[in-house]
């Protein structure tokens, strides 16, 4: 084996060698981790005549120190989600933007993660990201919002929902959500309560309507 040779081969090993390396360090230092137990510290966002309906067996959580990612099962027909992001827990909710026929179709990152793969709902995450004063959602050209609504805490909008992206202060998106099997009757709130900073999307395989919120603690 020549010299020329041995250095490219040396250099090749060198090469797959730090992109291994950068790999394994993002999924060690940004990704969440899975958890069974966590969502019942989020129970409080249901009132008590809900709680007997949710589905303790569909239940689980991503933890990450930053964000807490929560699912449930309601009356086994609505998927809900609560979504803590502890870095805006200073945020002002009337900064947060409801965004419509976005272009999400190039939307790419470097490196991230995938939550639920495979399931009727998939959330692809830009690793590191960065909410720093601000969240927004954005919805594609495919997306329709039926009816937009608010409260002294929250606000949001009912409608059928494609692909959406949260988005942070400089428009960069950060997370990108995507509705596997198409249009889904979807409910997306901002919610500011508990001293943080929350996003809760209810959906379901059949339509329903805003009202679905009164089963939520929102005080």
């Amino acid at each position: 084996m020549n010299k020329t040779l041995k250095i490219t081969i040396a250099g090749i090993i060198i090469i797959v060698i730090s992109y291994l390396s950068y790999f394994f360090y993002g999924i060690i230092r940004y990704s969440h981790s899975s958890d069974w137990q966590t969502y019942k510290q989020y129970m409080w966002i249901f009132k008590d005549s809900a709680k007997t309906n949710i589905n303790p067996n569909f239940c689980y959580s991503y933890v990450k120190e930053r964000d807490v990612y929560n699912n449930f099962d309601y009356k086994d027909n609505y998927n809900i989600i609560v979504w803590e992001f502890k870095d805006l827990a200073n945020a002002e909710l009337k900064k947060s933007t409801i965004n419509q026929n976005v272009n999400l179709e190039d939307v790419k990152f470097d490196s991230g993660e995938i939550l639920n793969k495979g399931s009727g709902l998939e959330f692809t995450i830009n690793y590191g990201f960065v909410f720093n004063s601000t969240i927004n959602v954005n919805l594609d050209k495919y997306s329709k919002i039926d009816r937009t609504f608010k409260g002294a805490n929250y606000k949001g909008f009912y409608g059928s929902i494609n692909q959406m992206s949260l988005s942070n202060e400089k428009g960069e998106h950060q997370i990108l959500s995507d509705f596997t099997k198409g249009l889904t009757p979807t409910v997306f709130l901002f919610y500011k309560g508990r001293k943080s900073f929350y996003i809760i999307i209810i959906n379901s395989k059949n339509p329903f309507d805003e009202n679905i919120i009164k089963i939520l603690n929102l005080e």
